[in-house]
């Protein structure tokens, strides 16, 4: 057990099998969360995996906690699996689901509702948080209140970094509501870290996201991911610019031979993990130096251009002109033929250097317009005339 905080406890499992979960308590409160081990390891890799999609912030991941739950003198929540919801990040790379999205969720949670003959069920709601600081946003807090009423309930959020292991925390319900901060200090969120020692051996399908070898004869619904399943980032309006896809699955490596020393071992899930860290980041650095630098011959040029980009525009502008440089918002007008748009921008938007745009016509027109200060402004226009091909 490692030592208490003035907030929380954390250390091993006592009341599961041994050496098979995290152990979770808030003193004072009667609740007890254990997860699994392996979920740690499968879930850290798919969050990692989209922390690696998206340059400089990285796209959140979430969906449903699968597991069981007991009411009494104590409430204790046993989490042993997940089931990943995609999101098709129409507002940027937050999890912030969209009304399809919403549906799928709502599919997945139907699937998973607790019954008689399922050992395991819902007992949660799970994101990653590339934002500032691990607490619950008003998007959180209305799929907890309306999807996940029962007093059981828990709420996990993993913050990820590049160079050291992720934090995570868990928020209960306190006097029925959910605290919107992180009052119980947050934990690393890697297996070492907490304690399980070496992963045990990848279960059967876990290579391809599948369902671990206990549910496997379980169907899955149509539209509803399996357990561990890559969120697909889809290319809608104002989303991440393209050529910066998720970082390819990791090929399943064969056992290497144990080190002569015998005092040297790195997981095979943590392999995963950093391979797939390491080649969104390469992605992504690589799609920034292919952009065109200008900003020293006119240090006010937004360098904004438009091409192609299959079904949709690919608007980009350069980010390392000056104008970016304190920039805190910006605004997009678009004319798409007779139509008119205009799209705020906040700084994170800014940072990304483009966004998609689904066109209705074949003469679309940009101007980008961003504050440097509150009352001084940057404007660039650009117009793309196309080959009208549409029947």
């Amino acid at each position: 057990m490692e030592p208490r905080t003035s907030q929380a406890e954390f250390g091993r499992e006592t009341d599961s099998p041994a050496g098979t979960a995290y152990r979770w308590d808030v003193p004072g409160r009667s609740a007890t969360i254990f997860i699994d081990y392996d979920l740690v390891d499968r879930l850290g890799f798919e969050i990692m995996r989209g922390f690696g999609a998206v340059p400089k912030r990285g796209a959140e991941v979430g969906g449903i906690l699968l597991g069981s739950a007991e009411m009494g003198d104590r409430m204790v929540v046993r989490i042993e699996d997940f089931v990943g919801v995609p999101c098709e990040h129409l507002r940027g790379p937050s999890y912030v689901l969209s009304e399809k999205d919403m549906q799928a969720f709502d599919e997945a949670l139907e699937r998973w509702r607790p019954a008689p003959d399922k050992r395991i069920y819902v007992v949660g709601y799970f994101r990653s948080n590339t934002r500032d600081a691990l607490q619950l946003s008003p998007e959180d807090l209305e799929i907890l209140e309306t999807r996940f009423p029962g007093s059981s309930a828990v709420c996990l959020q993993v913050k990820p970094y590049a160079t050291r292991a992720s934090e995570a925390t868990f928020f209960i319900r306190e006097n029925g509501q959910f605290p919107t901060e992180c009052r119980p200090a947050a934990f690393a969120f890697r297996r070492k870290e907490m304690g399980g020692g070496k992963p045990a051996r990848r279960p059967r399908g876990a290579e391809d996201g599948g369902l671990d070898s206990a549910r496997e004869a379980e169907s899955v619904s149509p539209g509803v991911p399996a357990t561990g399943s890559v969120p697909v980032f889809s290319a809608p309006a104002f989303s991440s610019p393209p050529g910066v896809p998720l970082a390819p699955a990791a090929v399943p490596l064969a056992p290497a031979a144990r080190p002569r020393t015998g005092w040297f071992w790195i997981p095979l899930s943590f392999i995963f993990l950093l391979l797939g860290v390491v080649m969104g980041f390469q992605i992504a650095l690589t799609y920034r130096n292919q952009q065109p630098l200008t900003a020293a011959s006119d240090p006010y040029a937004l360098d904004l251009s438009v091409v192609q980009f299959g079904d949709s525009l690919h608007l980009k502008w350069n980010t390392e002109a000056a104008a970016f440089g304190t920039a805190r918002r910006g605004v997009l007008h678009i004319q798409d033929g007779d139509n008119q748009k205009e799209v705020e921008l906040k700084q994170e938007d800014l940072t990304r250097g483009g966004a998609l745009y689904r066109n209705s016509s074949s003469n679309v027109k940009f101007r980008l317009e961003v504050f440097p200060r509150d009352r001084n402004s940057v404007v660039e226009s650009v117009e793309l005339r196309l080959l009208d091909t549409r029947k």
